[in-house]
């Protein structure tokens, strides 16, 4: 991973891991997805769910991966929305090589301490369905 300057703590990582299987055949991501962050002993919650409430403070970087449940499915993030992007708090990034890529961005709160919703896309099998979450700066 790159390390980016003035980062002031370490960095929380999200996996998204979806039933691509399952998705296709409902229509759903949101159905089939199964979010968790290496933040939960620090309070983040609805880990294991399709919405994911990830904890961490202004400063940090966060590094978001996607994964399918079955090894022979295909899945990608296309992108990121919402009021952490609008407002400016993080704009993550994609980084590596298709198949192996992560998106990462660094918390700009600039001392706001609140929840911003996020709205992850994904590409699966080709087909685009997206994911709600957020991301809370205490």
């Amino acid at each position: 991973m790159r390390l980016i300057p003035g980062v002031k703590m370490g960095t929380v990582s999200a996996l998204i891991v979806v039933d691509t299987a399952g998705a296709l055949a409902s229509g759903s991501a949101s159905d089939n997805a199964y979010l968790v962050d290496t933040e939960h002993f620090l309070g983040s919650w609805g880990e294991g769910s399709s919405s994911l409430h990830t904890l961490c403070e202004d400063g940090q970087v966060v590094r978001w991966s996607v994964a399918p449940v079955s090894p022979s499915g295909d899945i990608s993030i296309i992108g990121f929305s919402g009021d952490m992007v609008s407002g400016g708090v993080c704009h993550p990034v994609a980084e590596g090589p298709p198949g192996d890529q992560y998106w990462f961005g660094r918390v700009e709160a600039q001392g706001q301490f609140a929840s911003f919703a996020y709205t992850v896309t994904l590409s699966i099998s080709g087909r685009q369905m997206s994911l709600n979450s957020n991301l809370k700066v205490a």
